[in-house]
């Protein structure tokens, strides 16, 4: 499954990423453009761990993900155009890669160099808050206290307590491994609805979308950091498969 897929997907990844390293391209298309080519990494590295058993690839893929992310916060902040459209916390998917990838440092980046204030009219504020939280949770937990506004203001958003965000984000905060537990099989509950909820809607199973159906890359960031604060995880999850939780050993090819 997917081992014929994975070529065309990284042929049409390389064309874009060309044309993003340009530093002509407009700024107002690059935004949207490094979204979907970041969606398109995370696929390409699912479809290859799961037609090849390449672990270090998938990593690495999260990786460029997460590189691709930055760099366009980090132009966004060069070229003064704070007024972009996506120039904000909430696109977090990207923050997600490099945390399930294992690169805290890089996670750390993104969420540091994305605005710490809310842009209405530019991003949900639940979405803001959720990606702040998440910064809050990698740096330990000196800064605990800071995550418990920000889920008061993603429930009153929302007017759901029950949202498993804030669930999971809140038993992150404690050390209740029970609670951790429960939290975390709310949170690959809730995906298995929203994939029902895709499919209901007729959404089409691409190769690339059938790859996010698989493998949940926001379901193994969450435990990475789990396990970065303490929790004990089992080594395979639904959605979560041992086989992409493996340590990287080929480095990332930073060239």
């Amino acid at each position: 499954m997917f081992l014929d897929d994975c070529e065309d997907l990284a042929y049409e990844i390389a064309f874009w990423t060309q044309g993003l390293e340009d530093p002509a391209y407009p700024l107002g298309e690059v935004g949207g453009l490094t979204r979907e080519i970041c969606s398109h990494l995370r696929s390409l590295g699912i479809m290859v761990l799961l037609s090849q058993g390449k672990s270090d690839r998938f990593l690495h893929n999260l990786m460029r993900s997460g590189k691709l992310r930055l760099a366009y916060l980090e132009r966004v902040v060069r070229e003064g155009q704070l007024q972009e459209h996506d120039f904000v916390s909430g696109v977090s998917e990207p923050l997600f890669d490099a945390i399930a990838a294992g690169d805290l440092a890089l996670a750390a980046q993104i969420a540091d160099a994305a605005p710490a204030h809310h842009r209405p009219g530019h991003e949900y504020e639940d979405d803001h808050c959720y990606a702040r939280a998440v910064r809050c949770l990698l740096q330990g937990r000196q800064t605990d206290a800071d995550v418990a506004p920000l889920l008061a203001r993603m429930e009153a958003f929302l007017g759901d307590p029950d949202d498993v965000r804030i669930g999971i984000c809140r038993a992150l905060t404690g050390t209740d491994q029970l609670a951790f537990d429960e939290a975390f099989t709310a949170f690959l509950e809730a995906r298995t609805k929203a994939i029902e909820a895709d499919e209901a809607r007729g959404e089409l199973a691409e190769p690339p979308v059938l790859a996010q159906r698989l493998v949940y890359v926001d379901g193994l960031a969450m435990l990475r950091l789990a396990e970065l604060r303490g929790f004990a995880t089992d080594p395979d999850y639904l959605y979560c498969p041992s086989l992409a939780r493996q340590p990287m050993v080929e480095p990332y090819p930073d060239v």
